[in-house]
C-alpha cells in the first residue's frame, strides 16, 4: 500500500470470525495411486484455515485484527496462538473446544495441491458471551466466511453477529468459500442481504450466479451486494461498487464502478493462502481510504507476495518446519 494512505484510525478494528487450524504440508515428487507409497521430501506446519490466514495478514498490515475461533488445548492449538500473538493478533476472542482442526495438503512437482481438511473444534458453534458481542458491535468491519455457515447452528451465530454489526452501521465482509454452494438456499440468502463486501473467487462467483461464462458471471455480480471483489488468480482481480457504498472515510461513493486491477507477475510457489490474504490487503486499503481501484491492487499485491512462500502465514510469521 502507498505510504500516502490515511493512517487507520484506532477504531477501524477489523473482527474475524472464522477457523482456526495448522496447515500441514508435504511436499512430493507425484501423489501416488491408492495403495502406492511416495517419499515426502520437506514438510512444513504453519497456522492456517481462512479465518486466521486473514487475520494474521491483517494484524502484519498494521490493522487492528481481533479474532474469535475455536481451538483446542493441544499443541496445534498452542501453534495457532504462537503465530497470532508474534504479529499482534488480538486473541482474547479463541474460545475451545476439543481438537483443534488441521488439513493436510500433499504438494506434487507440478505445485498440484491435494488437500485433507478436518476442521475439529472450527466446526463447533462459538458462545455469544457479552465480550464477544461488545467486540463484534464495535468492529468497523466483521468479516466471516462459508464455512462458518455449513453448520445451521453455527451459521445463525455468524448471521446474529452480521445483523448486530449492521444496526452499529458497521460493515460486514463475506469470504463465500468453496462449499458456499452446499449451504441451504436461507442461510445463504440471509448472509447476503446482510453482506456489503463480498470476497468471491471465479469458482464461487460461478456457483453463487449460476453462471459458468465469466463474463456473465461478473454481470451477475453487480447484483449479489453493494461491493464485490473479485478474485480472478492470475488474471488479477475485478470489483463492482454500487452507488452509496459507504467509502473508508464514511463518504458515499456517486455513483456505481466497475474496476478492474492486473495481478502481479510472479513465480508461484505455493497458492495455499492467496485469496486469504487478497482479502486482507484489499481490507487494508480500504480502512486506509485509498481509492477503490487500490482495494484491489492492494489485495493483488499481498497474495503475490505471498505465494512466493511456502505456507500460508509464512511471510508474516516464521513457521515450523520438518
Amino acid at each position: 500500500m502507498e505510504n500516502s494512505a490515511d493512517p487507520i484510525a484506532p477504531d477501524s478494528q477489523v473482527m474475524v470470525i472464522g477457523d482456526a487450524m495448522v496447515d500441514h504440508q508435504y511436499w512430493i515428487d507425484h501423489m501416488p495411486k491408492a495403495g502406492e507409497d511416495t517419499i515426502i521430501l520437506s514438510a512444513s506446519e504453519n497456522a492456517g484455515g481462512s479465518g486466521a490466514n486473514t487475520a494474521i495478514a491483517l494484524a502484519y498490515l498494521g490493522v487492528p485484527a481481533k479474532f474469535s475461533g475455536m481451538i483446542g488445548h493441544d499443541r496445534d492449538g498452542d501453534l495457532v496462538l504462537q503465530h497470532m500473538r508474534s504479529v499482534g493478533v488480538d486473541i482474547s476472542g479463541i474460545q475451545y473446544g476439543d481438537v483443534t482442526g488441521f488439513t493436510i495438503t500433499m504438494i506434487d512437482s507440478s505445485s498440484e495441491r491435494t488437500m485433507f481438511s478436518f476442521r475439529g473444534a472450527s466446526s463447533n458453534p462459538l458462545l455469544l458471551d457479552e465480550k464477544l458481542l461488545e467486540s463484534i458491535k464495535t468492529s468497523r468491519v466483521f468479516l466471516t466466511s462459508g464455512y462458518q455457515l455449513l453448520n445451521r447452528e453455527q451459521a445463525m451465530i455468524a448471521i446474529t453477529a452480521a445483523e448486530w454489526v449492521r444496526d452499529g452501521g458497521n460493515l460486514v465482509a463475506l469470504d463465500p468459500s468453496p462449499l458456499i454452494g452446499e449451504l441451504a438456499s436461507d442461510i445463504r440468502e440471509r448472509i447476503l442481504a446482510l453482506t456489503d463486501i463480498l470476497l468471491p473467487n471465479q469458482h464461487e462467483l460461478a456457483l453463487l450466479t449460476g453462471e459458468s461464462d465469466q463474463t456473465t458471471a461478473l454481470e451477475k455480480a453487480k447484483h449479489l451486494c453493494s461491493c464485490v471483489a473479485v478474485k480472478l488468480g492470475s488474471k488479477g482481480s475485478w470489483m463492482s461498487v454500487r452507488q452509496g457504498f459507504q467509502m473508508g472515510d464514511g463518504k458515499r461513493l456517486a455513483e456505481d464502478r466497475v474496476y478492474f486491477s492486473p495481478a502481479v507477475q510472479v513465480e508461484a510457489v505455493d497458492t495455499t493462502g492467496a485469496g486469504d490474504s487478497f482479502n486482507a490487503g484489499f481490507l487494508a486499503a480500504y480502512l486506509h481510504n485509498e481509492k477503490p481501484e487500490d482495494w484491489l491492487r492492494s489485495g493483488n499485491h499481498l497474495a503475490g507476495e505471498v505465494v512466493q512462500h511456502r505456507g500460508a502465514v509464512s511471510m508474516f510469521c516464521s513457521p515450523s518446519k520438518g
